[in-house]
This record gives structure tokens, sequence and C-alpha cells, in this order.
């Protein structure tokens, strides 16, 4: 990953090539209650443009939608195009484009580690038939409304008050150009073979959960450390 000189001085026209023109609107309560997001409230990050340019704005990472909003003056976009986009960085934490959708950076070494923050959501209480109650979940029963129809966005409103969010991260080794997904110890010794007896004796010893991002994290530390001693 590219590593740019940060620029501060970046005009609004060029923030807003990269800032789409739908607005998540009717949400009064979006700093305050963010189940969904990745961080309990907006924080000022730096946006890295593939062309060496760089801004500052507030941003956050809806879990559900996987997009990248950004807020500004109470208003809030999502990303236009991730393409463009180098890297974001929100404090210590970066985000690099994937298809259209953003994966965290936790592990950096011979090997890359990413974590791909995911969420559902549960609605609790439906009513179907005689007072059955059932569960859906996705995104899909948001209220939501048209914004954008050259670019086909939806932007949702608030989840429900009776939602429950789950999250489910998915975890990506890269080696090269490639991305590999894994979700337990088995599919990650089948990514990397040659370090087979390395994980496993690190997972006997430090019990890794595979659906926590730190005990990737650690792990993915703790294989790049291995990898550069060799």
């Amino acid at each position: 990953m590219k590593i740019k000189t940060i620029l501060f001085a970046v005009t609004m026209a060029s923030a807003m090539l990269i800032l789409k023109t739908p607005v998540i609107s009717g949400q009064s309560n979006v700093k305050s209650t963010l189940p969904h997001f990745l961080f309990p409230e907006f924080k000022e990050g730096l946006v890295i443009m593939k062309d060496d340019k760089s801004f500052s704005t507030m941003l956050n990472y809806n879990m559900l939608e996987q997009r990248l909003v950004t807020e500004l003056n109470g208003t809030y976009r999502y990303s236009r195009n991730p393409a463009l986009i180098d890297s974001v960085m929100i404090g210590d934490r970066v985000l690099i484009p994937v298809d259209d959708n953003f994966y965290e950076v936790i592990s950096r070494g011979r090997f890359t580690f990413l974590v791909q923050h995911r969420a559902t959501l549960i609605e609790k209480g439906n009513e179907v038939g005689y007072g059955v109650k059932s569960q859906s979940t996705g995104p899909t029963q948001y209220k939501r409304f048209e914004l954008n129809t050259y670019w086909g966005n939806v932007a949702y409103l608030d989840i429900p008050a009776d939602g429950e969010v789950k999250i489910a991260p998915v975890f990506w080794v890269r080696q090269g150009t490639g991305f590999e997904k894994f979700s337990n110890a088995k599919q990650l010794m089948k990514i990397l073979p040659g370090y087979k007896p390395v994980i496993q004796k690190y997972i006997d010893q430090e019990k890794v959960d595979f659906k926590s991002p730190e005990d990737v994290t650690r792990l993915g530390n703790y294989l790049n450390a291995f990898a550069g001693e060799k």
C-alpha cells in the first residue's frame, strides 16, 4: 500500500469527486446510536487518493451495507467511487477498497491480513399469522428511498428500534495480488501450508477465536514476525 504525504489543503470540489451526492437523511440519532457502524461515532479521517491527492473528513463505516460514509455539516454521504481511493486512515486504522467495499488491514508483513467488517440485522417481533413471531435478516427490511438513479444507490435510514445487529467479520489473507478467505484454522493452514506447524502451535497456546478481529490480528502479527525471522 502506498504511503503518501498528507495534504489537508484540498478544495471541496476535489472532495466531492469521491463523496456521493445521495444524502442519508432522517438520522437524528446517528451520532449516539450506531451499532451497525464500525465506530460508535463519526471520526476525522484521511482519504488518500490514487492520484496522490488526499483530504480529511468525518468518516465511519456502515457494516450492514459495507459502505464508507462521510459526514459534513449534518449531511451523510456514501463514498462515490472506491476504485479511485488508495486507502482510508481513521486514527491508527487503515482501510483499503476491495471492489465496492473496504477491508481493514489488521496485520502487515510477509502476509497482509485483512478483516471485512460485516453485520446482519435481525428484526425481532415481526407478526406473522396468529401471534407467531418470526425473524428476518439482512438489510432489506429497512425503510428506504431512492436517491440517485444514475448510480442506482439506496440510502438506508436508522435501523428498527427492535432490530438486533449481529457482527459477522470475514477474514482474508493476501499473498502477492491475490486474496484468500478463511474462517478457521484449517482453512488458514491450507492457504499457508508451509506455516502449518507454526499456526497450529500458536492456536493451541492462545486459543484463537476466529470470530474475533483482535485474536486474528494477534495471530497475523505472530506469523509475520515468524516469517520475518526466516
